[in-house]
């Protein structure tokens, strides 16, 4: 049977339980120690282990300094999703379109097995991010891994 990098990395989640904790513990040497690299930038990787007894809310970023009220509510509110009954739920939540870029040079990265191309990290009409998105709070990608039950 022919898998690709990431269905692997979750039969090796699923399996292992020091790389289930190495991942937790420390989400970008453990990402960096699987796929070989990630991709540069001003962002934080946060791993939360879903468990069968347990409701895993996530809460919006608080609004710039300055930011309407109403407006920030109106961000957020629009984008309000309910994973219900699900025996595990693996992906990425990610919080603005700056992340959404820097996890998909990551994907492709791996998926490639090899290294962004040459600039690419500071070149935005490359669609990568090397840091020019805001450095705020709300940089922040989580992954959610699954507990088999």
């Amino acid at each position: 049977m022919t898998t690709d990098r990431f269905t692997e990395q979750h039969r090796q989640l699923i399996g292992d339980p020091a790389a289930r904790a190495e991942l937790l513990a420390d989400p970008k040497a453990a990402l960096v120690a699987y796929f070989g690299e990630i991709v540069d930038g001003d962002y934080r990787i946060e791993v939360i282990e879903q468990r069968s007894d347990t409701i895993t809310a996530v809460v919006p970023a608080p609004p710039d300094p300055g930011t309407d009220a109403a407006t920030r509510l109106q961000q957020v509110s629009g984008r309000i999703f309910d994973l219900l009954h699900s025996a595990g739920v693996g992906g990425y939540l990610i919080p603005d379109e700056h992340l959404t870029w820097v996890l998909r040079d990551m994907r492709s990265l791996w998926a490639s097995g090899g290294s962004p191309g040459p600039g690419a990290a500071d070149d935005p009409a490359a669609g990568s991010t090397g840091g020019s998105g805001r450095a705020d709070a709300s940089n922040h990608v989580t992954l959610v891994a699954r507990q088999e039950r």
